[in-house]
């Protein structure tokens, strides 16, 4: 018997104190909900098929020992504390750029291309929410991709300010995670019509399209200096925290393999009971250096408006 049917068969004649009672149903209903074996039967995760490789299940749970995930996981936090630590303090913005920033708010420049971009990723991702929901695993909505995907609609939703530019530069250190999707998709969890389509769509919306659409707006989505690792070091121990705390822990919870937190993907060309150190090493490497090669890219090939601000010299539109 669960707490909160416990409090169900409570006669009627003791609940004298109404209040102290409803709150303990309340604090019950709450417990009930998230206990595993009341979480299989919501549209939550029920719908994630345990027989699909690399989905989740006992088996993909059981991948690492219990004793190695717990030392993995204190490495990483440990080397991701560090890291925030040490770049924490080098995280600054020019006076020049926030100037520079509430001209662009003042101007409104680019606002109807942020709209109609905002309308069509809301409706990407509702039609994905609604997929998951379909499908009764909604529990991937926590996956990196998606998080990404919310903060580029927060973005193209907010007018430019300091804040928006703070977000901007911590979502571009996050690129390389639907760089890694579309380098190596995993979709053999994606059975229902459109999924797979839609896994394409999305990705390169928040990929391809919207950072640099707004990277060539300038202003409050102005990148730092390609000199500067500060902020791209930050996020990335942000990211792994992010991985091994929440997600690592709802993934043992129900036995999910968010983002590849329990079980390796099949993709993975890392494939082995040292996946995620070796993940925790070519992270590293791969999210400056994508970072950095994607911004230069862009400002070559983009008609960037032409307000150099942050010390960079921006290539100016014709």
């Amino acid at each position: 018997m669960s707490v909160r049917d416990f409090f169900l068969q409570i006669p009627s004649r003791y609940r004298r104190n109404l209040l102290v009672y409803n709150a303990l149903f309340t604090m019950a209903t709450l417990v009930s909900y998230i206990q595993p074996s009341e979480w299989q039967f919501q549209w939550v995760c029920h719908g994630v098929d345990e027989q699909v490789p690399g989905s989740g299940g006992q088996e993909c749970a059981l991948f690492l020992g219990p004793i190695q995930r717990l030392l993995e996981t204190i490495l990483v936090l440990s080397v991701c504390a560090i890291e925030m630590w040490l770049t924490w303090p080098r995280l600054e913005i020019p006076a020049s750029l926030l100037e520079a920033v509430e001209r662009h708010r003042l101007s409104g420049r680019g606002e109807a291309g942020k709209r109609l971009l905002l309308i069509v990723l809301c409706v990407v991702f509702g039609v994905e929410l609604g997929l998951k929901c379909a499908s009764k695993s909604v529990i991937y909505m926590m996956n990196p991709c998606h998080v990404l995907t919310l903060v580029q609609i927060y973005l193209l939703a907010v007018p430019p300010s300091r804040t928006a530019l703070i977000v901007f530069r911590a979502h571009m250190s996050a690129l390389s995670g639907p760089f890694l999707a579309i380098i190596f998709p995993v979709l053999n969890t994606r059975l229902l019509s459109c999924e797979t389509e839609l896994y394409w769509v999305q990705h390169m919306l928040i990929y391809l399209i919207i950072p640099p659409y707004l990277m060539s707006l300038g202003g409050a989505y102005t990148c730092e200096p390609l000199s500067n690792f500060s902020w791209v070091m930050f996020m990335t121990g942000a990211q792994f925290i992010y991985h091994f705390v929440p997600l690592q822990g709802v993934a043992l919870l129900l036995h999910v393999n968010l983002n590849n937190m329990l079980c390796p993907a099949l993709s993975d060309p890392f494939h082995s009971s040292w996946y995620r150190m070796f993940a925790l090493v070519h992270q590293h490497m791969l999210l400056p250096v994508h970072l950095k090669l994607y911004t230069l890219v862009m400002r070559l090939i983009l008609p960037v408006y032409a307000e150099p601000v942050n010390g960079d010299v921006i290539k100016k539109s014709h």
